[in-house]
């Protein structure tokens, strides 16, 4: 498809959008991907490896990025809201120096560029990360919630390293269903917020199914209908995204199906399209972490080293302190003390060159 024909269909989709009304805002804090069963991007700007960070500019005519540099590889804690203290073990402060202990960024809620500040100044490099489909499908109009984000990123330039627009988006939406909302909301941001990466969450079951101990790929559950790599492609086939955080259904901590399934995602959505690995299966419920060091090594493997030795650009993983199904998850133990899991987890982000962000 020509650059002048996917402009034609990003338009085309983007016109029905303007009539709907002002509806409810979602945190985004459902059901975690990891615990169920080419055209050029609009925004050139690749994950950075620098470490400087990208001035105001104050000559006169447009800023030529609005963007803070995105650390590679990326290590993005995810489960953090700054409007939500129960997101919190301790205080913003203790929760950011330790976290840096294993991540270089955290994923906020748009709205607080204090709590951006702080997790700037803990060396943390700062993702916007929303949920607003259920609206959107509702017949809601989401454009004033979008807006307010463009805003905060204008006004404080060089502080926000990329924005995740989803979810999960084709868990219970289609290819079409999800285009509409990306031109609502990823489309608004490249049309206004030059150099700023956009995310979405999406998940797919191709990469890993068929493979020994993986799920089938003959899948006969509606559930599952639109978690496929066909899906993903007609995501990837526009000018609205320049990633995604992707969840490849694996199962039984297998490292070896893990390597070879990020080998084929990245084959399949080359670079500079950004892959980030999204999982759940690290966090727990328990007050303390479950199992020894072995099962804390299988998980590491899993889901931190196996998917960046696969091609993956770096990883999402969920959740620094989160409620989900009437349980707090978590990487440390409930009273923020450190584990087995912990110090695994601290080391492979060693080992795979984890760069820092630095504050103003």
């Amino acid at each position: 498809m020509t650059a002048c024909a996917r402009t034609l269909v990003r338009w085309a989709l983007a016109v029905p959008i303007a009539a709907v009304v002002l509806g409810g805002c979602s945190q985004g804090g459902g059901r975690p991907a990891g615990r169920t069963s080419a055209p050029v991007p609009a925004s050139t700007s690749p994950v950075q490896a620098s470490t400087t960070p990208v001035p105001a500019s104050t000559a006169p005519g447009p800023i030529s990025s609005y963007a803070a540099p995105l650390p590679r590889p990326l290590l993005l804690a995810q489960g953090v809201s700054s409007a939500n203290p129960a997101h919190r073990f301790r205080s913003q402060a203790w929760d950011f120096a330790v976290m840096r202990e294993t991540f270089n960024a955290v994923a906020l809620l748009p709205g607080d560029q204090g709590t951006v500040a702080k997790a700037r100044r803990a060396g943390l490099a700062v993702v916007l990360e929303f949920d607003y489909k259920k609206d959107f499908f509702a017949g809601n109009d989401i454009s004033r919630k979008v807006q307010r984000i463009v805003e905060q990123v204008k006004s404080h330039p060089g502080t926000i390293s990329a924005i995740q627009v989803a979810d999960r988006l084709n868990q219970d939406y289609s290819a079409a269903q999800g285009l509409r909302y990306l031109a609502a909301t990823a489309g608004v941001f490249h049309g206004e917020l030059a150099g700023v990466p956009v995310f979405a969450s999406v998940g797919t079951r191709g990469l890993t199914c068929g493979f020994p101990g993986q799920s089938s790929c003959v899948n006969t559950d509606p559930r599952f209908q639109y978690e496929t790599n066909a899906t993903l492609d007609a995501f990837r086939a526009t000018e609205y995204l320049d990633g995604f955080v992707l969840a490849d259904n694996l199962k039984n901590n297998n490292e070896a199906v893990q390597v070879q399934a990020w080998r084929a995602a990245r084959a399949r959505w080359p670079s500079p399209f950004i892959l980030l690995s999204n999982a759940s299966q690290l966090s727990f419920p328990s007050a303390r972490q479950p199992g020894g060091q072995q099962a804390a090594a299988a998980l590491v493997t899993a889901y931190m080293t196996g998917p960046v030795r696969g091609g993956a650009d770096g990883l999402a993983l969920w959740a620094w302190h989160q409620l989900y199904q009437g349980s707090v998850y978590t990487f440390l133990d409930k009273g923020g003390s450190t584990n087995t899991l912990w110090r695994a987890m601290a080391a492979a982000s060693a080992s795979l060159g984890l760069t820092r962000e630095p504050g103003p």
